[in-house]
């Protein structure tokens, strides 16, 4: 028995399976970063330390020059000469000591030992600001009695012998200060330098600890981890030993896996062993048609492209006729019947194994039922494919998504009823809008029987909303009401799957644009609505722009288009009599058109020629139905008026049909308008026009320089 794949045991999500390492990598390296933090600022007020010690230093040895330069000024004196170059040097010593002795007091920029500007912080040590200040004392008046002396060509006799004599009484004092400023510092910097290197020392050991306890636990969550994989190699292995069925995994390069059932060689009749290439085996249980059908099929599961569900139904193996040698009499062939059915294996979105499970359902099988359910079904599917040949391939796999998304939703709307803190009105209003999409969608394509499944589910939401209260049997029924629709999506999904594949295989084949589809939609949703309403009705369509746009806001647009045709010929265009009454066209028309600014700023426009947006027709027509009292009705603006169109189950229709009535078409524009971000605008006046304008400003998908010539 061939030792299991790790790929098969279920394990938990990485983040919380190493949880603990992770969480001690990182206190372990945010501690280092920490004592590297630390370090690196202790190591930077060092720097600054060194650079207060040896400017400490060369205050004592200015003070030294600055005696020296005034006592070699008086040695001139005395002999009558007058040498610049000490002056010069007196100026030089006793700005830099000044300016040095001011910076040790309140922080600043000097020039330092290579004559280059340093930052002299602030001292912070009392004891050597005390020095600093004494120095200070004795400074101000010597550096007083020496400006004199810098700044005049002919020297004073009487100021030169003052500052001389301050200097001779106070230059031991100032040279003992400065000698006590450099002591303090040194000791302050060597008690720095201990810290540091006690602090380096701690963080070493806790660095160390830290780090034996990522691999302490890193050592335990192994072993964990081992004996869970022993567990469930055992268990696999008990379960590989005791199914019936045949189990194995086939790699992309159509090789068996390491693991597979005892039973795999009595199902196929056939010794079976790990990395054994399977479609040799196969190829020697059903007919060349059957088998190229199949490797088609297993190829295409090993691909991205189409999804698991919906290739289901397109099993070539799903119940096959196989001829194999008998085990106990080798030269008498039987006729047996397999079922072969191929799962994904799949790690980050990318298919590393087909696990295949084998059936031997011969004795759940007659010959003649076999037939008939296979003759019926493909009748059906005939059928169903006559009627979607006409619709657009895109538009078809778009509308599969859309309702997909939208069942789901509604199911778990239904699912979830009973959970819900609102009450069942609005459940209904969530109902509607789905629904109603899908509807108006499917009547855009052609499909009629999708159009009146969603009908008849509007019926049944109608009814539940005259009640009071609903029933849980009420609500569980909705789901039931779907089953049809469901049945019709499944056989429409195997078809346009089918119908892709034929299209993929056409070299040179073209899909019609966005633009064209979407078009094609609506004209055929116009004819058949204006048929039933008995209008006369035609389009102008500026849709081009869709084709530079992304799929999900075409689609979306698409939506919107499709309510407003359908409720501007219902409530809009009016008949061919009254339209001629009226001094216009017979025929009415609606304009749909997307642009775009320069600025970016896509804009939707509908617009239809009929009887326009008239608020006192609205309250007349409100009153009148009898659903809306006068006295409220009357105290409406006509701005309230205008917005009650887009609320909720809103209508002014004296019935409902399957084009108009529900007041949910306007609601899911608004909706899907929130969706967008965009803004609505209405144009509207009495008897000759509708305009609703739609302006997306937040369109990032756009390309604007392949559309500068649409706007």
């Amino acid at each position: 028995m061939a030792i299991v794949d790790s790929n098969s045991i279920k394990t938990p999500s990485a983040l919380n399976k190493y949880r603990g390492i992770l969480i001690a990598v990182t206190l372990f390296l945010l501690f280092n970063l920490s004592v590297l933090g630390l370090n690196f600022y202790t190591s930077s007020t060092l720097d600054n330390d060194a650079v207060s010690i040896n400017l400490s230093g060369r205050q004592r040895m200015m003070s030294q020059r600055t005696v020296k330069a005034l006592m070699t000024i008086q040695v001139d004196a005395a002999q009558g000469q007058f040498n610049e170059k000490n002056t010069a040097e007196l100026n030089k010593v006793t700005s830099l000591f000044d300016s040095t002795l001011t910076a040790f007091k309140a922080g600043g920029t000097v020039l330092g030992g290579n004559v280059k500007p340093v930052v002299l912080n602030q001292l912070t040590d009392t004891v050597a600001i005390k020095s600093v200040d004494q120095a200070l004392q004795i400074w101000q008046p010597y550096k007083k009695l020496l400006a004199p002396l810098i700044v005049s060509k002919v020297v004073d006799e009487y100021t030169l012998d003052a500052a001389t004599t301050y200097a001779r009484n106070n230059n031991l004092a100032l040279l003992k200060l400065m000698n006590d400023l450099t002591t303090t510092l040194e000791n302050s910097t060597k008690a720095k330098a201990s810290k540091l290197q006690l602090i380096q020392t701690i963080g070493l050991i806790l660095s160390l600890i830290l780090f034996a306890n990522i691999v302490f636990n890193a050592l335990r969550k192994l072993r964990a981890s081992d004996g869970e994989i022993e567990k469930a190699q055992r268990e696999t292995t008990e379960i590989l030993n005791t199914v019936k069925e045949g189990l194995f995994l086939i790699d992309p390069q159509f090789n068996v896996g390491s693991q597979f059932s005892s039973s795999i060689s009595k199902v196929l009749q056939h010794e079976i062993s790990a990395n054994m290439p399977f479609m040799p085996i196969l190829g020697k249980l059903v007919s060349d048609e059957i088998y190229a059908s199949a490797q088609d099929y297993i190829t295409l599961l090993f691909g991205n492209k189409v999804k698991e569900s919906l290739m289901l139904s397109l099993n070539p193996l799903m119940q096959v006729k196989v001829q194999a040698n008998n085990y106990i009499t080798p030269n008498n062939l039987s006729t047996r019947y397999l079922s072969f059915q191929f799962n994904r294996v799949v790690e980050d979105k990318r298919v590393l194994h087909l696990l295949v499970t084998v059936q031997d359902v011969t004795e759940q099988v007659t010959q003649a039922e076999e037939l008939s359910k296979l003759k019926g079904q493909a009748t059906i599917n005939l059928g169903l494919l006559k009627k979607l040949l006409e619709a657009d391939l895109f538009q078809l796999q778009q509308f599969l998504n859309n309702t997909k998304s939208g069942l789901a939703s509604l199911n778990e709307l239904l699912a979830n009823a009973d959970k819900r803190t609102s009450n069942n009105e609005d459940l209904a209003k969530l109902c509607f809008r789905i629904i109603h999409a899908i509807k108006g969608e499917a009547a855009a394509i052609g499909l009629d029987a999708i159009e009146t499944h969603a009908h008849q589910f509007e019926e049944h939401l109608v009814a539940l909303q005259k009640k009071d209260q609903w029933e849980a049997q009420e609500i569980l029924s909705l789901p039931v009401m779907l089953s049809a629709m469901l049945e019709q999506m499944s056989q429409i999904e195997t078809i346009v799957f089918a119908m892709k594949s034929h299209h993929q295989s056409i070299s040179g084949a073209q899909p019609l644009s966005v633009s064209t589809s979407v078009a094609n939609n609506l004209i055929r949703l116009a004819e058949q609505v204006s048929q039933n309403q008995q209008k006369n009705v035609q389009l102008k369509l500026n849709l081009a722009l869709l084709d530079h746009i992304d799929s999900k806001t075409s689609n979306q647009l698409q939506q919107i288009s499709i309510q407003l045709v359908r409720n501007g010929i219902c409530h809009g265009i009016e008949t061919t009599a009254i339209r001629l009454a009226k001094g216009k066209p017979a025929q009415g028309e609606i304009a749909l058109s997307v642009n775009i600014s320069p600025e970016g700023v896509m804009y939707f426009v509908v617009r239809d020629d009929g009887q326009g947006i008239v608020p006192s027709r609205i309250r007349a027509a409100m009153i009148s139905s009898g659903r809306y009292a006068k006295d409220v009705v009357n105290q409406l603006s006509d701005k309230d008026i205008v917005k009650k169109l887009f609320e909720p189950g809103f209508t002014t229709a004296n019935f409902a049909d399957k084009d108009a009535g529900r007041g949910v078409g306007m609601d899911l524009v608004q909706s899907i308008v929130n969706t967008l971000g965009g803004e609505l605008k209405i144009d509207t006046k009495p008897d000759q026009y509708t305009q609703f304008t739609f302006r997306i400003s937040q369109h990032a998908a756009i390309n604007i320089e392949a559309t500068e010539a649409l706007v």
